[in-house]
Order: structure tokens, then sequence, then C-alpha cells
């Protein structure tokens, strides 16, 4: 299967409802949105819409024409979610050092900021691969871990018999960041596999591996927190929203969070034995730009939820407005974060 195709699908599909709903919406006399954004911000969001869906119907449309496509539908994605939630909006709001702010959100005396970022382009041709039934025995070890396997070239009858055991050996005492090479019988390597990080499921979890687009990913991702960083309104409360594809989701997670580490100085939870927690290179890590306090990861998809993360702080102190009006954005028709 073609993800590019895939993509481009979804895409296509997303502007095409986006389109509907500003049609149906933007002029109806019942409709709040005319009342929450200015008619030009409403005709600019319809000529934006209407030129990327263009923009995506040859067979073969240009990249930086996929690429204004897919920035054009997040901003959209967003801008929808406001209206839908009964905020005034914004757009392109100035900040006092001549950057610019994408939506300016405001309901009930709550003020919020919000960066909208497509995700680095490569994560929006997510691979599609598929692991051999005979590796799945690593997924059924007891020990709640996410293992990733990369396969060089396939191994048939004693050879890959011995590859899974001594891979499934490894999977019982491994640590998150150790790593396994496992060798063909001429001695050249035929797979890899890769202790990532916690899982929820009481058995392994087994992945593919796309560690070198995995690890490549994850400082674009930081690289494009730090540009939405570098645009925050001062004095304000700041969301930055990134949007692309589900296989950005966990290079978004670990550039926000950081990468998984066992933790020693921690009680494990109920059951286990490790307790797990997130390194200090994540773009939230410490004090690090503690003006920013709420990230969204969302799929470019027609029927797709946000997922909010919200940043612990020490002081157990009420959440802004500001934050309590991003909640009620993003979580509050359904998602979770």
């Amino acid at each position: 299967m073609d993800s590019t195709h895939d993509d481009r699908s979804a895409l296509k599909l997303l502007l095409e409802r986006l389109r509907t709903r500003l049609d149906e919406r933007g002029d109806a006399e019942t409709s709040s949105w005319p009342s929450l954004a200015e008619p030009r911000t409403l005709a600019s969001f319809r000529r934006a819409v209407r030129d990327a869906a263009d923009a995506c119907a040859p067979e073969s449309p240009s990249q930086a024409a996929l690429d204004r496509a897919r920035s054009t539908a997040a901003e959209l994605m967003v801008a929808e979610r406001l209206l839908d939630a009964g905020c005034c909006i914004e757009r392109e709001v100035a900040t006092p050092t001549g950057k610019r702010v994408d939506f300016r959100a405001r309901k009930g005396g709550a003020t919020l900021c919000i960066h909208v970022k497509r995700a680095p382009q490569p994560t929006l041709r997510d691979a599609l691969i598929s692991i051999p039934s005979a590796w799945r025995a690593i997924a059924r070890i007891k020990r709640p871990i996410m293992f990733a396997l990369a396969i060089d070239r396939p191994l048939r009858g004693r050879a890959l018999r011995d590859a899974v055991e001594e891979a499934c050996a490894f999977a019982e005492q491994a640590s998150i960041g150790d790593d396994l090479v496992l060798h063909a019988p001429d001695g050249r390597s035929a797979a890899r596999l890769r202790a990532l990080g916690p899982s929820h499921e009481r058995t392994a979890r087994l992945v593919a591996d796309l560690s070198q687009s995995f690890d490549d990913h994850v400082p674009r991702f930081q690289a494009t927190l730090r540009k939405a960083f570098a645009q925050f309104m001062p004095r304000s409360e700041n969301l930055i929203v990134v949007c692309g594809t589900p296989g950005g989701y966990e290079p978004f997670v670990t550039a926000l969070l950081g990468s998984s580490i066992e933790r020693w100085d921690r009680r494990p939870r109920l059951g286990e034995a490790i307790a797990y927690g997130r390194g200090v290179d994540g773009f939230w890590a410490g004090s690090l730009r503690n003006q920013s306090r709420s990230a969204v990861y969302w799929t470019l998809a027609p029927h797709s939820e946000p997922l909010l993360f919200l940043r612990e702080t020490r002081a157990r102190t009420e959440p802004s407005r500001g934050i309590q009006l991003a909640r009620e954005v993003f979580v509050g028709h359904g998602s979770d974060g």
C-alpha cells in the first residue's frame, strides 16, 4: 500500500469536510460563527480551503502544494474547534517582538494564544510495515515493555528459530535503551531488537522499528516546538498545536517530554518491578521553557481527535483560565490527553 497516496486521500477528505462546514456555518443565519470571527476571516478560510483542495486534486500534486494544503488543513481544524466551542477568535495577532500568533481565542474572560504547526514533513509518509508472525513470539513475553524490531534480511528454518529464541531471551531481561543485533549464518546483520520504553499492556508490545526515521524525527519535532515557543505572546497563556500523521505521535511525545528511562529513585506502580520516567532531553524538561504549559498533537484526518498534554507543576495551584479554556476546547469534545 502506498502510504503517501493514503495520506493524500485522508487530506482530501479532511479538506472536503472543512469546506462543507465553512459553507454551512459561514453564512447561515442560525450559525454562531459569524458572530465569533470577522467576516473577512471566515472568507479567507473559505478561499484557503478551496485553494488547498484544488492543489490536491491532480493525480500527482507537487510536494510544495501538499505541504501548503496540510498547513491549511491544520489551521482550519483548530479554527473549527475554537468556533464550535464558542470562542471569539482573532487571526495572525502581532506580538510585541514582531512575531505572529496564529489564533487568539477568548471566551468567558479567558484568553488563549494558539500556535499551529504542521509536523515535520518526513513523518507525513509513515511506513506501513508488518512484522512476520514468527517474530511475534516476543509479544507473548510477560513484561510491560515496548520492543521495536527492524529486519534487514529475512531468515528461514533453523536460522530463524535460533534468532527468535535469542531475541526472546534478550526481551526477558532487557532494560530500557538496550538493543540486540541478530546475525544471519553468514555473519551479516539480519535484525535488530530495541527496548523502547514502558508499555501499558501486561505482555510485551512489539512494533516495527523505524529507528533511523524516529531518531531523525525527534530533533525535527523539537525544532518545531522551539519555533512555536519563539512566537509566544508575553504574559499570556500559549498553546502549541502540532498536526501530522499517527506515525508522528511517538516522536512528538519524546520531543516534548523526553526519552523513556528507568527510574530507580521512584517507587514502581503496583505489580511492576521498575519505575519509568522521562529523561532530561525533552522540550519540557526541568524548568526549561516554563512559559510553555500545554501542547496538542492532532492527526490530520477527517474524524480525528486532538490529544492535549498539560505540563506538571510542583506547586499545587489552580490552573489558569487559559489552561481551563484549552481543556474545554481540546478535551471537552471527547478527546483525552
